[in-house]
């Protein structure tokens, strides 16, 4: 059974990896070598932070997940001092919850390979932020170079997370990571060979928004006034060319109530009145699809992808979502001139 599991086919990607890996590159400012060094001075195998004599701190942290990617930290503004691959000792990476995400888990006599960082307090800071269900705990990790230190990995807090398999997308920004920064051809390959994984929708089975009116077009300027500050505009966002308008949450003592609160904050404060497409791109980043540099830049099967992982993870896969309703399409000036998807 378990050899009829789809596994990650990583070559897939190797090509927009690239471009996009050229468009990072291009906008990073390195700390030049004598102030890594500077604070290399200072480093203490055994700790898993460096304290400067002027008080700054930074941080050892070992990547297990997407943060293992150069593609993933700068979408997420973080920027490491160094990198390098390492072997973590009586550990093991396990993926758990509904999307399979990375976690470890204490194993006698297990290794895995991850990537170690240097980040800046404020970074940490910030990581420590974004990984809000999982927790700071210090492991051993042994460079290749058969150098050992002590260094920072997040662990799950939630102890009653199930096992479970994690999407091809989220394996190959993992694999991608471990090529970029030279992990063991090995462990490489152990992923791609052993892992299963929740395969890639093809094109043709994407859910896209339905019912939406054929003849009702919007310009960007009008789909700004619905940014929900006043009462008399409700609150719209656009979703590949696809304009929603929130007809409002369920009573209090509905189930959904709770978790539609928290869809409509999210919305309200990162995509009210504008496309929201490249945001969700950046948040979702896709290593088969070059990063996008603006909305223009997005590919119509980026968008297209991008409305499907949008009604999977806020509608649930609901097509007649009663807290949304399509009310027309965006007008586009360009080249698309309308939205027609």
């Amino acid at each position: 059974m378990a050899n009829s599991l789809h596994r990650l086919n990583s070559s897939l990607s190797d090509k927009n990896f690239k471009l996009s890996w050229d468009i990072v590159r291009s906008k990073l400012i390195p700390l030049d070598h004598s102030s890594i060094d500077a604070i290399l001075t200072h480093d203490n195998p055994q700790q898993p932070t460096i304290v400067l004599p002027d008080g700054r701190t930074f941080f050892w942290y070992l990547a297990i997940g997407s943060m293992n990617n150069p593609i993933s930290l700068y979408l997420r503004n973080l920027s490491p001092i160094l990198s390098y691959p390492a072997r973590c000792l009586n550990y093991r990476v396990v993926f758990r919850g509904p999307g399979g995400m990375a976690d470890l888990e204490l194993c006698d006599e297990a290794e895995f390979d991850g990537v170690v960082h240097l980040l800046s307090e404020e970074q940490m800071d910030r990581l420590d932020k974004m990984e809000m269900s999982y927790q700071r705990i210090v492991v051993p990790i042994i460079d290749y170079q058969n150098q050992s230190h002590a260094v920072y990995a997040y662990q799950m807090t939630l102890t009653n997370m199930l096992d479970n398999l994690p999407s091809e997308r989220y394996l190959d920004i993992i694999v991608k990571g471990c090529e970029h920064y030279g992990v063991r051809s090995e462990y490489i390959n152990r992923l791609r060979q052993e892992q299963p994984v929740v395969p890639r929708k093809e094109p043709h089975m994407y859910q896209s928004i339905t019912d939406v009116p054929s003849d009702v077009f919007y310009t960007l300027d009008e789909l700004a006034k619905h940014n929900g500050t006043d009462p008399e505009y409700p609150l719209w966002i656009c979703i590949n060319g696809k304009i929603l308008e929130h007809v409002g949450l369920p009573p209090s003592d509905d189930p959904d109530y709770e978790t539609q609160k928290r869809f409509h904050a999210i919305i309200h404060s990162r995509f009210s009145g504008r496309e929201a497409d490249f945001e969700i791109a950046k948040g979702l980043y896709e290593p088969l699809h070059k990063l996008p540099l603006s909305e223009e830049d997005l590919s119509d099967e980026h968008r297209a992808m991008l409305e499907d992982n949008y009604l999977s993870m806020l509608f649930r896969g609901g097509q007649n979502n009663i807290y949304w309703k399509p009310v027309g399409r965006l007008y586009r000036s360009s080249k698309n001139t309308n939205s027609s998807s």
